[in-house]
């Protein structure tokens, strides 16, 4: 016997959000990083983000990508780099961790 209401919410249950889903399109070819440096807070990212990098993604001049400078990861638009260097992939997603004041 059952008693008593049905919850509002019946039928609207919702499944759990799969971010491997959601975040990366190509994941043989994904990569993660978090940065350790506060040199990018002008393009929105801080120290402490997780960076999703897609290696397979097509590179236009405005993409967001990391590239290898002088034996060291750096971040930049393409337009802004010199034409011999290598680029690792392109930034698909930033994670922000949200900090306590």
């Amino acid at each position: 016997m059952i008693t008593g209401f049905p919850s509002p919410a019946q039928g609207y249950e919702s499944k759990g959000i799969d971010l491997n889903q959601v975040l990366i399109t190509h994941p043989s070819a994904t990569v993660f990083m978090q940065i350790q440096s506060s040199r990018y807070r002008n393009m929105g990212i801080y120290d402490g983000d997780l960076l999703i990098i897609d290696r397979a993604k097509a590179i236009n001049p405005n993409s967001l990508v990391v590239y290898e400078s002088e034996g060291h990861f750096v971040l930049g638009r393409v337009f802004n780099i010199k034409e011999q260097t290598i680029i690792t992939g392109a930034i698909t997603h930033v994670i922000h961790t949200v900090k306590e004041v």
